[in-house]
Formats: C-alpha cells, structure tokens, sequence
C-alpha cells in the first residue's frame, strides 16, 4: 500500500516536473502546437519526449528515494530506541526528491540524445558540447553541465510540491509530526 502512495507521489512530482521542465529553457510545452520541423525535429514529438521524460523521472527517482528513507529510519530504530530520529523538514525531504529526480532526467534525456531517440546536433542537444569538444579534460564537466540543466526546474518542482509531497516523505522517514510549539518563555532560558 505504501508502494502505490509513493508511487502515486512520483506520478504527481513527474506530471509537475514536466509541467516545469518544458518551460526550460524554452517553452517547449508551445511546441506541442505546431506540428512543424525545425533542426531539433519534430517540434511536437520533441515536446513530448521532455515531458516523459519528466514523468518517468519522477516514476523511477520517487521509489527510490522512498526506499532510501524507509532504510534510513530502519537502520535508526535498530541503532538505538534513545536516539531522537533524525528531523528534516517537510521542504528540505521534498526538494532532495526533486533534485534527484532532476539528476535522473538529465541522464534519461542524455540518453534520449544518445540513443537516437531525439535527432543529434540541435540547440537542445546536451552532447554537442561534448562531441565539439577539443579539450578531452573537460568532457566530465560538460557531461555534468547536461545533468545540471534540469537541476533548476527540479528545484521548483520541489518547492512548489512540498507542502504536498512533504508529508509522505516525512512519514517514510519517520519524522515524528507531532511537534509542539514552543512559546516565547521557553526561549528565553
């Protein structure tokens, strides 16, 4: 049942990646409109390879990353029932999800690239950098450059669905809710 929550969640953090990641860096999200061809291809089909690419990035990161905070809070409850379990925010467990989702969409749309999925050469291209390249060194650096574009509309994505998604991420961690709010008394000492 938790399986289906969290990947109910990833379904909801990659339609709103999507959503987002069409907007950068340009609004490729109009270009499911025109029907026209470019030097990227198809304008459409481009669309809609980003915007899959943002849904099964969030259906593939989602999982995993819920996966690794169920093992964290296994692994604490284990240690030592002393311990107070480790607290993270709402926003800071949501935009780490986005993150890493932002991390699988660049491979994912490297791969598309790659693979001949998305014709090769074109202004989106993230290898032209790398086949025009003339300095071998700083191949890795522009490989990381292609994964880091999608980093800024994960994070939005992450900031706007953390109230949302939050929750659930705090409940696989095991982040006790139940906080009490202190009043200014308290402080004081």
């Amino acid at each position: 049942m938790m399986f289906l929550r969290v990947l109910g969640m990833g379904a909801l953090y990659g339609i709103g990646f999507a959503l987002v990641k069409t907007l950068f860096p340009s609004p490729i999200i109009l270009m499911t409109l025109s029907n026209s061809n470019s030097s990227e291809g198809n304008l459409t089909f481009l669309a809609f390879v980003y915007m899959g690419v943002g849904l099964l990035a969030g259906l593939i990161a989602t999982p995993i990353y819920g996966g690794y905070l169920s093992m964290r809070r296994r692994a604490a409850e284990k240690s030592s029932k002393e311990q107070p379990a480790f607290f993270a925010p709402r926003f800071t467990l949501s935009l780490y999800l986005s993150l890493f989702m932002g991390v699988v969409s660049g491979l994912l749309t490297i791969g598309a690239y790659a693979s001949g999925i998305l014709p090769p050469g074109g202004v989106l291209d993230p290898l032209k950098l790398v086949r025009e390249s003339n300095f071998a060194p700083g191949t890795p650096l522009l490989f990381a450059w292609a994964i880091a574009r999608d980093l800024l509309p994960a994070g939005l994505v992450g900031l706007f669905l953390s109230p949302i998604g939050g929750g659930l991420l705090a409940k696989l961690r095991g982040v006790d809710n139940s906080t009490v709010q202190r009043s200014y008394e308290e402080f004081e000492s």
